[in-house]
């Protein structure tokens, strides 16, 4: 794998290797070796999809911040990836530089300095505070954990793309923590992304990468020696850290190690209870403090019953991090458009705030697109469905995670609030807990959870899911049929467990029963089956089910 700084050499040295513009057979090989698809290897680098074909394609060089990840994912050099432009074709300072990609010099230049300038982005986290919006609460009391006599840990929770990573960012950076009090001669904020930590990790390997970020961002000359020198160590133990932690009390010096993605720790079956026990004691005894993000609480994502057991977590407060508040989302949108020539109409914001809702990803990439459709000069009305176009695509593939990371009980919730809302058909419908159980007995201790997931927002007592777009794609996705494998009646055939269950239905129920399956993706048939099975509940939402499919609604 290659290191930060062999990794600094390689691109300073700028080698001759390829004209761009061939296609980068480097870089898709290794992607094929494993396989693995652009969609996937996308995500591990927390990119759009379409970066990963233009990088194959050779229409541009993924910028160095990519190239780093790239090298580290695959652990191969820059060379040995295909990123090494001719000595003629690199770029000189001056040229335009994105944390995206870097684009060639065939670009005309004055075109790209009268380039309007998204202020909306919706690829990488956020890095600037300028840009970092909402989650104030969040903030304060991760530093007022920080600021009490124990200096206490704190456990980020929430759904991916909610924002961890940006709020982790946030809390790391120098300004940031010394507006709150931190003393940066005093305190090391260390941010350390641990999503490259998969199954052959183990802890004196994970402590040695800690230890080489917490070096690096040391400004004690002292300090930093000694986390080298343990750092260096062919195998480091319990009594070496505890010295270490030792010596950095001596110092007066206080550590608060941000571990983002901490469920591939805790997930790791290489990390054992005697791993967290360790990591415990150095929290509670030491001026270590740690800030972990995970999307669900981390006593529920261990790899086995004695991790769960373990005090490990109880040294945590569980900080959720959910949707935005209606200030938040038009601070966001109103404050990013602030230097440009671009004003939505109060129209586009509602339309954005309905299809996106509170969510700070849906959000961004909403504005994102509405902001692009402005230099297209079009007609408002297609400004509007070139946004909502856009969007649908870019979306569809996150809703899809939610819904696929859903248990039953959740994805019949949501369905539930998918059918009432395309009854009622009002501008942000919300629905009592009463309306809600009348379709789903089961559904209240589901709510909390949705909710605190970010898929379903409340309104005092009333309850919605937390965009348009979520019902619209779960409605598409349980009466998407183009997949089937059989016939319904084929599949009724080999599914004996559905087949009686069918059976305790009465005539005129089954009836509307097997119509509505037949058309179901048969995927959801039996989810379907299983909800349906209280007469009371057939017939309600058997009745609205039944009458959505004869109206051909979408």
């Amino acid at each position: 794998m290659v290191s930060s700084n062999e990794f600094e050499q390689v691109v300073g040295k700028k080698r001759r290797t390829k004209n761009m513009g061939d296609q980068n057979t480097q870089l898709r090989r290794e992607r094929q070796l494993r396989g693995w698809s652009q969609v996937y290897l996308a995500e591990q680098l927390g990119t759009p999809d379409y970066y990963i074909s233009r990088w194959e394609r050779g229409e541009v060089l993924p910028s160095p911040f990519y190239q780093q990840k790239l090298c580290e994912l695959f652990g191969k050099t820059a060379e040995e990836l295909g990123f090494l432009l001719p000595v003629k074709q690199i770029l000189l300072p001056g040229m335009p530089r994105t944390n995206e990609e870097i684009l060639l010099p065939s670009v005309d230049a004055k075109a790209n300095s009268a380039m309007i300038v998204n202020p909306f982005t919706y690829g990488n986290p956020i890095s600037d505070p300028k840009r970092f919006f909402g989650r104030r609460q969040e903030v304060d009391h991760v530093f007022s954990r920080l600021r009490n006599a124990e200096f206490e840990s704190s456990s980020i929770v929430g759904e991916r793309r909610i924002g961890k990573t940006s709020l982790l960012k946030y809390l790391a950076h120098p300004i940031v923590y010394q507006q709150y009090g931190f003393d940066p001669h005093k305190h090391l904020f260390v941010y350390i992304d641990l999503q490259m930590v998969d199954k052959s990790v183990t802890p004196p390997q994970l402590w040695q990468w800690l230890l080489r970020h917490m070096a690096s961002c040391c400004n004690d000359t002292q300090v930093k020696q000694m986390l080298e020198e343990v750092r260096q160590t062919q195998s480091i133990d319990n009594f070496a850290l505890e010295d270490l932690f030792d010596n950095i009390d001596a110092k007066d010096k206080y550590v608060v190690l941000l571990l983002d993605e901490f469920e591939n720790v805790t997930e790791n079956p290489n990390f054992n209870a005697a791993f967290f026990y360790s990591l415990r004691s150095l929290a509670i005894h030491h001026h270590l403090s740690l800030i972990t993000s995970s999307r669900r609480e981390l006593i529920e994502l261990c790899h086995s019953q004695a991790i769960r057991s373990s005090p490990f977590f109880n040294i945590f407060a569980n900080i959720n991090t959910g949707l935005f508040t209606k200030n938040d989302a038009l601070d966001l949108i109103s404050q990013s458009l602030a230097g440009t020539d671009i004003h939505f109409t109060d129209t586009e914001i509602d339309t954005i705030l309905h299809i996106a809702g509170y969510h700070p990803y849906f959000l961004q990439v909403a504005c994102s697109f509405l902001f692009d459709a402005y230099p297209k000069n079009l007609h408002t009305y297609e400004r509007t469905a070139y946004l909502r176009k856009a969007f649908r695509e870019e979306a569809g593939r996150h809703l899809a995670v939610y819904w696929h990371n859903s248990d039953n009980y959740e994805k019949i919730t949501l369905t539930a609030l998918t059918l009432l809302e395309r009854r009622h058909l009002t501008t942000s419908p919300s629905f009592s807990i009463y309306q809600l159980q009348d379709l789903y007995a089961h559904c209240s201790q589901t709510l909390a959870r949705l909710e605190k997931r970010g898929l379903v927002a409340s309104r005092g007592d009333a309850f919605s899911l937390f965009n348009e777009s979520l019902g619209e794609w779960i409605w598409n996705e349980i009466t998407d049929t183009r997949h089937n494998q059989q016939s319904y009646k084929e599949w009724l055939t080999s599914n004996k467990r559905a087949a009686d269950h069918l059976k305790n239905f009465p005539d005129t129920t089954k009836k509307d029963v097997d119509e509505i399956l037949s058309k179901m993706n048969e995927e959801y048939r039996e989810l379907i089956l299983l909800w349906l099975s209280e007469p009371r509940i057939a017939t309600l939402v058997g009745g609205l089910i039944k009458g959505f499919l004869e109206s051909g609604r979408r």
